[in-house]
């Protein structure tokens, strides 16, 4: 977590006579929170201003989306420089990542914050543009005395949010500056140039992160349709949304009730096949589509998936884990190929079924050493008998020009530990493969409590990835498509699916096995499945049950998912039993009361409940939660 990641809290349903649309009510309510929830100040200089290791720390997770704001944040700066603007991007907590300065007024916008690194959070500064984009996630002008601060009230601040595919904001863009006219009338024109730039960001940045799935652009102009697309949905191969862009939601009148999960024949009418031979064509031509919720017609044109894969292997059913990714297993990869070519030892950590030998081998296949051997030891059954037996040296030579992949590598007894240390040692300038391994331990942990040799694991850990669970990735939907595809391959059924109330139940489970148990499930349903429909029937007991995970990667106790009404563990399921009287608990009403408590911040929600913020969204949109609810 970033140095500097207070969330933004709870309005505590103040009791304000306001529409909750209009901006003096936004204004209002942001005030009243200044004084009676952030007990600010408003006398007290606060422009704070994180170091330059701390501001590392919220703009690396942001490379890629930094890299295409850039050129959005220069456009905007050019039109309005000559006005004494400046124009700045903070992250999701409210922390200037990225900083176009005007020279003119360079020394009097650092003395108020305006810079990089500097926090503009409500809770810190009170009512200004930034803090009120995060909180309300809409466009807004926060002129000369509407600030909190009165150190603030000559600035002028026009802020947009930006989202990401999923749903969640992944930054605020802000022009402000130092002077202006007392009219904040005046203001009009730059807050509908900074919200336009922070579409056109969103949008790039939507393109960048879903290059490899098709992506379908809409409008209801076909003029426009090439220039200024309206709507952006990227579907897997499935024909489920896996991303939409907020314009897409207004204009197809689904609101903020997210599309996200829906398919394609929920939104159009049209199946996805059908979609697909309609815009394959070469040259790509608009096609015409009615959207089912408000029966208008729009006009489509489809940007085909850029297919990019891990591995140069044609077998792609081993490659199921890095299917469609989510921004970890994407991470993941990332770092790996960086050093594929170096011989840098790679050490894989996950629970077991997370698919890491199926990582390794697409590493194996990706790098310099891909037409070498694929060499497998299992950690488990190794002993220095078993070891001296075989003998390993060989099993280990058998690798070379290729790839050794020691399987479970947590599980060696120390002795077996000390003689694979000194072959390696021994035999170093003889080896030739790329080293990969892979557990399910914290080896870290290990070596701690002396169970696992320090040396050893040093020599072994060039470069740590960690493995996602299968509950905790962004992907599940696609990740499923992809699974029954291949099982739908490998019985030879052609085209068998899943029934919505399935659907469900699998994105609900917890998957304590992870992408195995989620591959013998489907394989099992496909085979008793006899209506080309898989229908929760046809799922093992305890899908469509509640069930008991212990997560070891979180703080929390147990976690109850399924058909009955679950409940989010840590906080609800503690305080249930600590007070034997409290009314049961429902966990809608557990995420309801959890998305107030954090003003519908759904990565602080997520980390309040400890589970991911995909499971938050699909709990959302089960619910059909919106943030029209939040001062219910």
């Amino acid at each position: 977590m970033p140095p500097y990641s207070r969330q933004i809290t709870t309005t505590q349903a103040f009791d304000l006579d306001y529409s909750s649309q209009s901006v003096e009510g936004l204004l209002a309510r942001s005030r009243q929170r200044s004084f009676e929830l952030h007990r600010l100040d408003p006398d007290a200089m606060q422009a704070r201003v994180l170091s330059a290791d701390a501001l590392r720390a919220h703009q690396e997770p942001l490379e890629a989306m930094l890299s295409v704001a850039r050129s959005g944040m220069q456009g905007l700066y050019q039109q309005i420089r000559d006005v004494g603007y400046v124009v700045l991007l903070t992250d999701a907590q409210g922390v200037a990542v990225d900083f176009i300065s005007n020279p003119i007024i360079e020394r009097e916008a650092l003395r108020a914050g305006l810079t990089q690194g500097g926090c503009w959070t409500e809770d810190q500064e009170g009512t200004c543009a930034v803090g009120l984009a995060l909180v309300d996630r809409t466009a807004i002008t926060v002129h000369h005395h509407e600030h909190f601060r009165t150190s603030n009230r000559n600035l002028t601040c026009s802020a947009s949010p930006i989202f990401a595919g999923d749903g969640s904001l992944l930054a605020v863009l802000d022009a402000s500056a130092m002077q202006s006219p007392d009219d904040r009338r005046s203001q009009h024109l730059v807050l509908k140039m900074v919200e336009a730039t922070s579409r056109l960001i969103g949008d790039a940045y939507f393109l960048h992160q879903y290059q490899s799935q098709l992506v379908l652009r809409t409008s209801s102009r076909r003029d426009f349709l090439e220039i200024r697309p309206d709507g952006l949905l990227a579907f897997d191969d499935g024909g489920y949304v896996v991303g939409v862009n907020q314009q897409f939601q207004i204009s197809s009148g689904h609101g903020r009730n997210s599309v996200q999960g829906m398919h394609i024949s929920e939104l159009f009418g049209i199946g996805y096949d059908t979609l697909l031979a309609a815009v394959g064509k070469a040259p790509p031509e608009p096609i015409r589509l009615r959207l089912n919720r408000s029966g208008k017609s729009c006009f489509a044109l489809a940007r085909m998936p850029v297919r990019a894969p891990l591995t140069r292997s044609s077998d792609e059913s081993k490659n199921v884990a890095l299917a469609r990714l989510d921004v970890r297993m994407q991470a993941n990869i990332n770092k790996a190929l960086r050093v594929l070519e170096r011989s840098i030892p790679v050490l894989i950590q996950g629970e077991t079924g997370t698919g890491k030998e199926s990582f390794a081998r697409s590493l194996h296949a990706s790098g310099v050493r891909a037409d070498g051997p694929f060499v497998v030891l299992s950690c488990q059954a190794f002993s220095v008998v078993s070891m001296q037996g075989e003998p390993a040296a060989e099993r280990i030579a058998q690798a070379q020009g290729g790839t050794l992949f020691l399987d479970e590598i947590g599980d060696m007894s120390l002795p077996a530990q000390s003689y694979l240390l000194r072959l390696l040692a021994e035999r170093d300038g003889e080896f030739d493969f790329q080293l990969v391994c892979a557990t399910h331990h914290d080896i870290f942990k290990l070596v701690e409590s002396g169970q696992f040799r320090a040396d050893l694991y040093y020599r072994l850990n060039g470069m740590t990835l960690a493995m996602p669970a299968l509950r905790e990735r962004t992907d599940l939907t696609a990740l499923i498509g992809a699974v029954l595809r291949e099982e739908r391959s490998s019985a030879l059924v052609d085209s068998a699916d899943l029934s919505a109330a399935t659907r469900k139940l699998l994105l609900d489970y917890s998957w304590p096995g992870n992408i195995r148990q989620l591959r013998n499930v489907l394989r099992s349903a496909l085979a008793i499945c006899d209506n080309g429909l898989i229908e929760p029937t046809h799922l093992p007991d305890e899908i469509g049950r509640p069930t008991l995970h212990a997560s070891p990667a979180s703080t929390e106790l147990f976690e109850f998912r399924g058909s009955a009404k679950p409940i989010f563990s840590t906080g609800w399921s503690m305080v249930q039993s600590i007070c034997s009287d409290a009314p049961p608990v429902s966990e809608k009403s557990a995420l309801m009361q959890a998305l107030k408590e954090h003003n519908w911040n759904i990565t602080a929600v997520a980390r309040s409940l400890n589970v991911h913020r995909a499971t938050i969204y699909r709990r959302m949109a089960s619910y059909k939660l919106v943030p029209s609810d939040k001062l219910g």
